[in-house]
């Protein structure tokens, strides 16, 4: 009888080890799983990281490339001015000496590059878009225009980009801003307290009016 209760024992016993030692092995691989999904997980969390400064670096890439090429557009057009609702015949050919004839400025008909009508809002006559030789010209025609503008009952502006204009369109609907206005490639506006400020394409217009404020939110 005692032989066979120590034999059993000693089963258990050695069961018990085997026991053991298989859940010890299986702890061990379970650590060793979960090492490597620590290190695939720290991988993975730089792989995330560099990724993500890449995209911020490719999206201040593109921002910087399209203030450029803006900047550039805006420069070209530097010796351009644009005439809004000038009446349109048809099959009308815009004469060099409109400027002497029609709106009585005093430019030499060879100070003018081109002169053409452009696309513009439907049922309205289209714009006149004017390239000048020289800058000289180009501020005569502006220096008058308000008193042209009520004369002709037409509108003489400066050649501003599309993205100009965006950013323009925005600073008269914002609540902070009561004026805005392109002057020699730059936009600026002025703030309630009469503060003027110079705005780009991508400024964030709240920010820029409280920069004080924002440093602390």
């Amino acid at each position: 009888m005692m032989v066979e209760i120590q034999t059993y024992q000693e089963k258990v016993e050695q069961h018990f080890k085997s026991e053991v030692s298989r859940l010890c092995a299986r702890i061990d691989s379970v650590k060793f799983d979960n090492a490597n999904i620590l290190e695939k997980n720290a991988n993975l969390h730089k792989e995330n990281r560099l990724l993500k400064e890449e995209i911020e670096n490719t999206g201040r890439r593109a921002t910087e490339a399209m203030q450029l090429s803006n900047w550039n557009e805006q420069y070209s057009r530097k010796k351009h001015i644009k005439i809004f609702d000038f009446p349109e015949k048809k099959g009308e050919r815009l004469p060099h000496n409109f400027f002497k004839e029609i709106m009585d400025l005093q430019i030499d008909p060879s100070e003018i590059v081109a002169a053409h009508r452009i696309p513009g809002k439907h049922g309205k006559p289209r714009q006149i878009l004017v390239k000048f030789l020289r800058m000289e010209s180009r501020i005569t025609s502006l220096r008058n225009r308000k008193l042209n503008n009520e004369k002709l009952e037409v509108r003489i502006s400066d050649d501003v980009t599309k993205l100009n204009q965006e950013l323009l369109s925005r600073l008269f609907l914002h609540e902070g801003v009561i004026s805005a206005w392109y002057f020699n490639g730059h936009i600026y506006g002025t703030d309630n307290k009469g503060e003027r400020h110079r705005f780009d394409i991508y400024d964030n217009i709240r920010k820029k009016l409280n920069p004080k404020r924002n440093r602390f939110v």
